[in-house]
């Protein structure tokens, strides 16, 4: 039987991925030269949204229908926002400790 991921893990890596898509939402806006009120406009989500998407402070599930309205209102795919933020907050913990195991037993080590 597989072991899953403990609860808290899981819990402080979708806070740090939340946190991470803030940061490229952000990274995307001032590239594109865009104000907050200009992506919640386009978005037709609220300015608050926006913001609170910004400083990861958004304390409720939010829908995909809401990142996917922001990511066309920044000119990107939903693909390419998610893609960005996973690499900033890297692989899951549970599929390191995968890699760290199957290394451990074929002897290698980084």
């Amino acid at each position: 039987m597989k072991k899953q991921p403990d609860d808290a893990a899981l819990e402080r890596y979708s806070q740090e991925h939340g946190r991470c898509l803030g940061v490229v939402a952000r990274e995307l806006r001032t590239e594109k030269g865009l104000t907050q009120y200009a992506v919640a406009k386009r978005a037709k989500v609220s300015l608050l949204w926006v913001q609170r998407l910004e400083d990861n402070q958004l304390n409720t599930n939010y829908s995909i229908g809401r990142l996917y309205q922001v990511a066309c209102a920044l000119g990107v795919e939903l693909y390419e926002l998610y893609k960005r933020a996973d690499e900033m907050a890297g692989p899951a913990p549970w599929l390191c400790q995968k890699k760290i195991r199957k290394d451990n037993q074929s002897g290698t080590s980084d």
